[in-house]
C-alpha cells in the first residue's frame, strides 16, 4: 500500500471514524516494519472493518481473516428484502476488500483455539499462530426457550430470518402466499439482541405491502419485552395507517407485561401459545430466537460461564484471555447493531497498533446510530454516544429524531427516510469498500 499521508487519511475514514478512535494524531510517514500476525475470526461487519481499518493505519502488520463463507450478507437493512428489494442490494463478495487492504482470507471456520501458544485451529486443520486475536463470530440463537421449536424447525418453516440471507428469501415467500385476511405472528425475543427496532420495523414494512396486496391481513406482535425503541413513534404511525387499538388493526402489539410473550409452538396446527395462556393460529410464524455469545467463544472459555464475554471497554479486550479481542454481537454490549460493532472494531484497530508502538490507546467514543423506518414515509432516528471510565461503559448521549412533538412534521418524517436509506448505503460501502 501506497504511503498515506493525513489529508489522504481523513478521505479514507471520514470524520466520524476518527472521532471514534481517537486516529486524528495519527503521524504522516508510514509505521514501522513489523511482523506482528492479527488473526481475526469472522468476515462480518466488526471483523472485516478491524481488518480495514488495521491496514490503513498500519502498513507493515501481517492480517489474517478466518471466514467460512464467500458472500457476506448484511442483517441492517434487509428487512426492505421481504417486500421486494433484491437480496444481493445487500450482499458482498470478499475480492474487493481482500486485494485492496492486503489480507490473508482463510475459507474454513474455526475449531477451537489454543491460548497458551497463540494459535487458531480450523475444522480443515490448519493451525495459525497469532501475536494478537480479534473475535467478531457473531451470536448464537438459543431455541428451546419456546417449547415445540427447534434449530430444524427454525431452517424450514418457523423462520426467524435473523441472518440474512437464505431465510431472507424464504420468508419473504411465505408473506406472500399467505391467504386473504391470514394472519402472520412477530416474536421479538428478549433483550439484548441485535438491531433492537427491527422487529417493529419488520411489521411496519410487511403491513405496507399487506396494504397493497393483502388489505384484510393481519400482524400480531407477540413481545418479550414490555417496550420498546421508537415505541411511540411507532404506535403513533400504526394508529394512524394501520387502525392500531381498534377492531380493525393491521398490527396489534401484545406485550410481555400483557402475557405476550410465546411459551410454546405447535409447528403442525400452525399455532402458538403465550404466557397469559391464549393460543393464537398463524399463517406465518416469524419467532426471533434469543441470542448468546458465540459457541466458539463459549466453549473455548472466554464468556467465563456468562452470556456474552466481558471486555474493557476501554480497548474491547477480553477480561478472561491476554491479547484477545471481543466485539460484536458476543461481547458484552447490551445495544447490538452494526453500527456500534463497526465503531468497535475501529477502536480495536487503534488499540492493537498503539500496542505495536508501545503506546497507550486514546479514548474511546462509541456512537451507536440508529435509522429505522415505519413506512416509505415515516423515518426514526436514535443517536446513542457512550464513555468509558475504568473500563465500564457509560451512556453519555441519546437522543431522538422525531420527538413526539415533532411526528406531525411530514416535511421531516419524508426527510429521515431519505437518511435512512443513504445511512444503509454509506455504512455498507464503509465496512467493505
Amino acid at each position: 500500500m501506497n504511503q498515506l499521508n493525513r489529508r489522504n487519511l481523513l478521505k479514507l475514514m471520514g470524520i466520524s471514524a476518527l472521532s471514534v478512535t481517537g486516529l486524528t494524531g495519527i503521524r504522516k510517514q508510514a509505521f514501522g516494519a513489523s511482523s506482528a500476525q492479527v488473526v481475526i475470526v469472522g468476515g462480518g461487519i466488526g471483523g472485516i472493518t478491524t481488518a480495514k481499518y488495521l491496514r490503513i493505519i498500519n502498513n507493515e502488520v501481517n492480517i489474517t481473516v478466518v471466514e467460512p463463507n464467500s458472500l457476506y450478507t448484511f442483517c441492517p437493512g434487509s428487512n426492505e428484502v421481504l417486500v421486494g428489494e433484491p437480496l444481493s442490494d445487500f450482499q458482498r463478495t470478499y475480492d474487493h476488500t481482500r486485494h485492496r487492504y492486503r489480507l490473508r482470507l482463510v475459507a474454513d471456520s474455526v475449531k477451537d483455539i489454543d491460548f497458551n501458544r497463540k494459535q487458531v485451529k480450523t475444522a480443515g486443520g490448519e493451525n495459525i499462530s497469532y501475536d494478537y486475536l480479534v473475535m467478531s463470530p457473531g451470536p448464537d440463537f438459543i431455541f428451546d426457550d419456546i417449547e415445540g421449536w427447534s434449530r430444524e424447525l427454525a431452517n424450514r418453516k418457523i423462520l426467524h430470518a435473523w441472518k440474512a440471507g437464505k431465510q431472507t428469501l424464504m420468508l419473504r415467500d411465505q408473506i406472500r402466499a399467505m391467504p386473504r385476511g391470514g394472519v402472520m405472528v412477530i416474536s421479538p425475543p428478549v433483550m439484548p439482541y441485535r438491531c433492537p427496532p427491527a422487529p417493529y420495523e419488520r411489521a411496519s414494512f410487511v403491513a405496507e405491502w399487506m396494504q397493497k396486496h393483502n388489505r384484510r391481513g393481519k400482524i400480531i406482535i407477540l413481545d418479550h419485552n414490555p417496550g420498546f425503541v421508537f415505541q411511540q413513534q411507532y404506535i403513533r404511525y400504526w394508529t394512524e395507517r394501520r387502525g392500531f387499538g381498534t377492531d380493525h388493526a393491521m398490527i396489534e402489539w401484545v406485550s410481555s407485561a400483557q402475557g405476550g410473550a410465546v411459551t410454546e409452538l405447535d409447528a403442525g396446527k400452525m399455532t402458538v401459545t403465550i404466557r397469559s395462556g391464549e393460543t393464537i393460529k398463524a399463517d406465518v410464524i416469524n419467532l426471533i430466537p434469543r441470542h448468546t455469545a458465540n459457541r466458539l467463544t463459549r466453549n473455548t472459555g472466554l464468556t467465563q460461564g456468562k452470556d456474552w464475554v466481558e471486555v474493557n471497554h476501554h480497548d474491547m479486550s477480553s477480561l478472561a484471555q491476554a491479547d484477545v479481542y471481543v466485539l460484536g454481537d458476543t461481547a458484552d454490549f447490551y445495544i447490538k447493531t452494526g453500527k456500534l460493532a463497526s465503531d468497535q472494531a475501529k477502536v480495536i484497530a487503534q488499540a492493537i497498533d498503539a500496542r505495536l508502538h508501545d503506546k497507550e490507546p486514546g479514548q474511546p467514543l462509541y456512537a451507536n446510530d440508529c435509522l429505522a423506518k415505519a413506512g416509505s414515509d415515516f423515518g426514526m432516528t436514535l443517536t446513542e454516544t457512550y464513555r468509558e471510565r475504568d473500563g465500564k461503559l457509560l451512556l453519555a448521549q441519546s437522543i431522538q429524531r422525531p420527538l413526539p412533538k415533532e411526528s406531525e412534521n411530514v416535511f421531516l418524517r419524508h426527510l429521515l427516510v431519505s437518511a435512512a436509506d443513504n445511512w444503509q448505503r454509506s455504512f455498507r460501502r464503509d465496512v467493505f469498500d
